[in-house]
């Protein structure tokens, strides 16, 4: 017989109050391979701060189960915080029984509750390619995994094209070396050879003082401020009946002194992909 929430409450494996279902911390499982998120420096120093806050008494949303066969539940979302109660419990503070709530959906939901909680330490992209490169081995369109983790269909697209790109690609982005966008820019532009141009692209960022590879090392752009001064000026200068602007004196010189600085842009573009 299937377990089962009912089933579990009969035989006191769940215990039901006022303030809601309440289950033993040794019943609460974690499904092997389901958490996408990496245990990296980011992870502990939160779940330090999380363990921290329980451990004096602070209080944290239930965690969304499902009934597990083999008895107790798994979790599906909550799983730092299953963590840090275990912490806690190793720590000497009583922790008996552990503030739990149904989840409601299907295999499918449940991946994609990962990303959609709002409790939870944010998922980096890399973890975030994980769960939508599952998501898809359901087949399902990209469309269909966009409104179940309520992102934009190119972000989901950016994403899928991340969890497909080699591995040195990917381990720049979990570095952070380099960003989402000029990883996704150069798997799309480079294929295979990606790594190689995303290498090149950090010798740039490196000779520009930064740290990180962003678009505006690959790609940069003129300035806000500077296009719309370039509007102004030719405002200032007019537009006659053929199409023609005159400009002379102080405003030809303003107006050439950010043309070429766009030139000067587009022949750096060049380089960087050449």
């Amino acid at each position: 017989m299937a377990n089962s929430f009912k089933k579990m409450i009969q035989e006191k494996v769940i215990s039901r109050t006022d303030s809601g279902m309440f289950i033993g911390i040794h019943d609460i499982h974690v499904k092997p391979g389901f958490n996408k998120r990496d245990d990296d420096e980011r992870t502990r120093t939160a779940d330090e701060e999380l363990y921290s806050f329980l451990l004096n008494g602070g209080k944290v949303p239930p965690l969304e189960v499902v009934p597990r066969d083999e008895g107790g539940v798994w979790i599906v979302e909550g799983h730092r915080r299953q963590r840090c109660f275990l912490r806690c419990l190793d720590a000497g503070k009583p922790i008996e029984r552990i503030h739990i709530t149904r989840f409601e959906g299907n295999d499918v939901e449940r991946l994609a509750r990962i990303m959609t909680s709002n409790n939870q330490l944010p998922l980096t992209a890399m973890e975030q390619a994980a769960v939508v490169k599952e998501l898809a081995a359901f087949n399902l369109t990209k469309q269909e995994i966009a409104r179940l983790v309520n992102k934009s269909l190119p972000t989901i697209e950016n994403l899928l094209t991340l969890s497909n790109a080699n591995h040195d690609v990917q381990q720049k982005v979990k570095a952070g070396e380099v960003s989402t966008g000029v990883a996704v820019d150069r798997v799309k532009a480079f294929g295979e050879k990606a790594g190689e141009v995303l290498e090149k692209d950090k010798a740039t960022a490196a000779a520009a003082g930064k740290k990180k590879v962003t678009r505006s090392v690959i790609a940069p752009e003129i300035s806000m401020k500077k296009a719309r001064r370039l509007v102004e000026l030719i405002t200032l200068a007019g537009v006659n009946e053929n199409g023609a602007i005159t400009l002379s004196g102080e405003l030809l010189n303003e107006v050439v002194a950010i043309i070429n600085e766009q030139r000067d842009i587009e022949a750096q573009r060049s380089k960087l992909v050449a």
